[in-house]
């Protein structure tokens, strides 16, 4: 493979891998997710496979989809959920960006978000071959140099996509929804606390999120109940309570509609694992 020759709008000319991506298809275990790329101040090339969600990073919200790809800078923080369903499947890389040889400071505002890749299937057998490169192990030059060659292509070749950039009323919902849902009393005044009319937030959040924003809201306390179910000893009841159910029986129901067992028989199959 011929080194690509030296491509302005990504500012290094070869990378230096920080650690080896050895899983191909990486799902994160978690219904929602936070990290940030400080540690020693390294970059992070993420690429989605395979599921639906969103991201946030930068007070932005991406609906992430198949094909799309991101390059965090140092010192970003992301937080990201997938939606009911195949979870989010992807392929990280860890770099550092070398120029001449030397590692190099990049200019802070360096790191794409959002962009496309023009073909899902081609991106696929490139990391595909990636991935069988970072399998021997004594192909570390050959391993930076494929990595870099995408970097390029990716970065020059295509642009934000329009449409998975979350409108910032939808996002600010989504937000509520995830990290305080015990606390949307009802969707109108969630709407009006965004400012737009309830018809409107129905039809731009399902439009844009895919669910219908009572089913998102339900999807997220579920997420709750389950991590008060796994990780203390409060009664269904309580939790229940604590979520804003007034009918116990009606909180069960929907927790077994969403998670195919009951509280009591989720919170004994975890303790039995």
């Amino acid at each position: 493979m011929t080194q690509p020759a030296y491509n302005p709008s990504v500012q290094f000319d070869n990378v230096e891998l920080v650690d080896r991506p050895w899983f191909p298809y990486l799902c994160t275990e978690v219904e929602h997710w936070q990290w940030n790329t400080a540690g020693d101040g390294h970059y992070n090339f993420w690429v989605v496979l395979s599921g639906d969600g969103y991201l946030t990073c930068d007070r932005e919200t991406f609906r992430l989809k198949p094909g799309m790809f991101f390059i965090f800078s140092p010192h970003q923080r992301i937080s990201a959920n997938h939606f009911s369903g195949p979870r989010i499947t992807r392929f990280s890389a860890h770099f550092q960006p070398v120029k001449s040889g030397n590692r190099v400071d990049l200019d802070t505002s360096f790191r794409l978000l959002g962009r496309e890749a023009l073909s899902v299937s081609t991106l696929r057998r490139r990391i595909d071959t990636l991935m069988r490169i970072a399998m021997r192990r004594e192909d570390d030059p050959l391993l930076a140099e494929h990595l870099y060659q995408l970097i390029c292509e990716l970065c020059s070749g295509v642009e934000i996509a329009s449409d998975v950039l979350l409108n910032p009323r939808v996002a600010e919902a989504m937000r509520i929804f995830r990290e305080a849902p015990s606390t949307v009393e009802s969707i109108d005044e969630l709407a009006r606390q965004v400012g737009v009319s309830r018809s409107h937030f129905d039809r731009e959040f399902t439009r844009q999120v895919g669910q219908a924003p009572k089913q998102f809201l339900i999807h997220c306390k579920m997420i709750e109940a389950q991590r008060y179910l796994e990780s203390s000893q409060m009664r269904v009841g309580e939790i229940a309570e604590a979520l804003g159910y007034r009918d116990i029986y009606f909180f069960s129901r929907q927790f077994k509609q969403c998670c195919g067992l009951s509280p009591i028989s989720y919170r004994k199959q975890i303790r039995a694992m």
